[in-house]
């Protein structure tokens, strides 16, 4: 696992205004259920804890940090009538959408651990982490 740490510029601050959490959780569950149908693991299991939070859990490969930029996805092109997304903007404005509505997201994967929140500009990394 990636042990260091930085933060990645997403550029959200006015992304789709028009946007919900239900939106935001659609994105994420679209992204779950992709990553079902493209590695054949088993489905989505998405839940509510005591505390009210919401779980979207897949069993897929893990989110790495180029996972949040905006890109088409070759795997998913070539296999439009199985995935719902093609174009790598669904995580993205989920995550904006959220963090307008003062939604806290914690995202872990095998690869590390991510979080939103807002810094100065010049705090953020260009390229991923090595």
């Amino acid at each position: 696992m990636n042990t260091k740490t930085g933060k990645f510029d997403l550029n959200m601050e006015d992304v789709l205004e028009a946007w919900g959490p239900a939106d935001g959780a659609r994105e994420l569950i679209a992204n779950a259920l992709d990553e079902h149908a493209l590695t054949d693991t088993q489905e989505p299991d998405i839940s509510q804890d005591d505390k009210g939070r919401w779980h979207i859990r897949d069993f897929g490969r893990g989110l790495r940090y180029d996972h949040f930029t905006q890109a088409e996805n070759e795997e998913k092109l070539e296999r439009p009538d199985t995935v719902i997304g093609k174009f790598g903007v669904g995580l993205k404005d989920a995550l904006a959408t959220f963090h307008r509505h003062g939604i806290n997201v914690v995202i872990h994967s095998k690869h590390n651990t991510f979080r939103t929140e807002e810094a100065p500009k010049h705090q953020y990394f260009t390229k991923p982490l090595s």
